[in-house]
């Protein structure tokens, strides 16, 4: 009795935040989408050179006539025209909007506004809520809603960036690493190696992710039936095993910084060998991290030659990877600082190619050239 009172406790505890959500909610129909406005860089923003902002408007119901569309751009930064004028786009066409943004400053929050003002197809849109639904009162209550709608109408969309002295970021993903362990750089013109942090998980909270999952996980072993029963109660199991691994990393990490180095090991360890039943998208992000952190463990002790096989190893799980960036450019930090200068640039080279907006590596590229 006392094993069911504690099982059913930890899991009451995992399921209350499903519950606060889990009543349904009835339908309201809306006015149909009639348009769609959407706006992307053509490469992360780099301060002092120029990016293409492509706007890209679609009418769905209904022509729009006399378009026009402007930047609401970070202050100090220019375009090459203010405004841009479209006269028509048919219902169903697209129109491509290509502006010229010229980057002044760096912003770790960084965000372009798009203004669209046009004339709405209100007829159009009327006649598309008739065949939308039977129901005259929803009609109406819908075509009241557009005729309130001011003409001509101001849409607005945006593109968010970020622009750090080391790397540009865009689009904003879970590929941002910018944590550097300066205590480990060559020399005082390099920055140090990279390394992921997840600043929004607290020690104490990645403390709770991992002791929470490891009861579960004893109760998922003994009970088979518990798993489905979270499942079916709207409790993502995968979600939670993520959060559990992620507390692991952010632990491991924790003890590296205090040079806590066979604890930091210990942690690194076991989430390498737990995130095997990970999704191959989680588990490739997590395993390059790991894979770095155990490097830059060994490069901590002295142990280069460790540090320099545990990075070939985490560039050997996915060359084609992204994050492989961070990876190339950490050996070749390494091999600098052992003083194979022409191996640290082979790996700066081949970190360039990876992505564009990584200015640090142009930097100290040039620095390794001299």
């Amino acid at each position: 009795m006392k094993r069911l009172i504690k099982s059913l406790s930890i899991v009451l505890f995992i399921l209350t935040a499903a519950l606060f959500n889990s009543s349904v909610k009835a339908e309201t129909m809306q006015v149909p989408q009639w348009y769609n406005l959407k706006a992307t860089l053509e490469e992360p923003p780099v301060v002092g050179k120029s990016v293409g902002l492509n706007v890209e408007l679609q009418s769905i119901i209904g022509d729009l006539n006399n378009i026009s569309v402007k930047l609401i751009l970070p202050d100090g930064w220019t375009v090459d025209k203010k405004q841009k004028n479209v006269k028509k786009i048919e219902a169903g066409k697209t129109e491509q909007i290509k502006f010229t943004v010229l980057p002044k400053n760096e912003l770790s929050q960084g965000s372009i506004v798009v203004e669209a003002v046009f004339d709405i197809p209100k007829t159009s849109i009327n006649n598309a809520i008739d065949k939308m639904t039977t129901d005259k009162n929803t009609a109406e209550g819908l075509k009241a809603t557009v005729k309130a709608w001011p003409n001509p109408a101001k849409r607005y969309t945006d593109t968010s960036f970020a622009i750090f002295p080391e790397e540009s970021f865009y689009p904003l993903s879970g590929d941002m690493w910018v944590s550097y362990a300066d205590e480990l750089s060559p020399e005082k013109s390099f920055k140090g190696p990279v390394y992921y942090i997840d600043s929004l998980i607290s020690l104490h909270q990645a403390q709770t992710d991992v002791e929470m999952f490891n009861k579960l996980n004893v109760l998922l072993k003994t009970d088979m039936t518990l798993a489905v029963n979270l499942t079916e109660s709207g409790i993502d199991l995968n979600k939670k095993r993520f959060d559990y691994l992620n507390g692991l990393y952010v632990l491991a990490v924790d003890a590296w910084k205090n040079q806590d180095f066979q604890t930091a090991l210990d942690f690194l360890e076991l989430l390498e060998k737990e995130s095997v039943e990970l999704k191959k998208s989680y588990a490739d992000y997590l395993k390059i991290a790991t894979g770095n952190m155990r490097a830059l463990v060994f490069w901590k002790q002295g142990q280069r030659r460790l540090a320099e096989e545990a990075f070939k190893n985490t560039f050997a799980l996915n060359r084609k990877h992204k994050l492989q960036r961070y990876i190339l450019r950490n050996l070749g930090l390494l091999m600098y600082s052992s003083k194979d200068k022409e191996t640290a640039k082979q790996m700066y080279s081949l970190a360039k190619n990876i992505k564009s907006g990584y200015t640090l590596l142009d930097k100290e590229l040039e620095l390794l050239n001299k």
